[in-house]
């Protein structure tokens, strides 16, 4: 199923990255201000912030594991004259790991007792990290997708989808987590599409509670931005 049912069925739809992008975006714009102002000692309130900052990274870093093993090699071998772009493409997801990995080392020291300066040098990491990670997705949307539309076959574009479902979140509850995230602003054919993708035993259970159970997830991180 296409996103864009007038979309040529024999392209990469690159408009289902822009989906996974747009949750990426979002997130990672909040999390730093989230966690900015979870109070002195407040250790739940860190350790609910902490999980699901590990599950965005998670995403972020099986994201970008796929592009570096399954896209660029094909880019580079298709588009030879766009060496110099997916050289800097690689670059930059060497730029955001490192960033993650700076957060990595900060998190566990954070939820372990929610002390002020450990909160804010992790926030400013996480600030460091977006910034990071926006100017990658601007320049990948703006000029390689283009190129993946036009030199990958469909297969070669779904082999990320396949790489995410193999190494992406083991429980059911952070699957369905992951699956909330990146449907809450999609569009209704974005919906569809993204739901399509979801083995029908999965897609049942999103019905049956999913949807319901990240309601309450999504509220419950986002509770001290709620009362702000």
């Amino acid at each position: 199923m296409l996103i864009n049912p007038d979309a040529p069925a024999d392209k990469p739809e690159t408009q289902q990255m822009k989906v996974i992008h747009r949750a990426m975006r979002r997130e990672f714009a909040q999390l730093p201000e989230l966690i900015a102002v979870v109070p002195a000692g407040d250790t739940a309130r860190a350790r609910l912030l902490g999980d699901h900052l590990a599950l965005m990274l998670g995403m972020l870093h099986e994201h970008h594991e796929a592009e570096d093993e399954l896209l660029w090699p094909l880019l580079v071998e298709r588009v030879p004259l766009q060496q110099a772009l997916i050289n800097l493409m690689e670059q930059q997801h060497e730029a955001v790991a490192q960033a993650i990995g700076v957060i990595e080392a900060e998190l566990p020291r954070w939820t372990a007792d929610a002390n002020l300066a450990s909160r804010d040098s992790l926030t400013g990491s996480l600030r460091d990290l977006e910034a990071a990670l926006v100017e990658h997705l601007d320049l990948e949307e703006t000029e390689v997708l283009p190129l993946i539309h036009d030199h990958l076959t469909v297969l070669e574009w779904e082999a990320p989808k396949r790489h995410a479902m193999k190494n992406g979140p083991k429980s059911l509850t952070s699957k369905l987590t992951m699956a909330g995230i990146v449907l809450e602003d999609a569009t209704p054919r974005e919906q569809a599409w993204f739901l399509n993708e979801m083995p029908p035993p999965a897609r049942l259970l999103w019905r049956a509670f999913g949807a319901r159970r990240y309601q309450a997830y999504k509220q419950s991180v986002r509770a001290e931005a709620l009362v702000q």
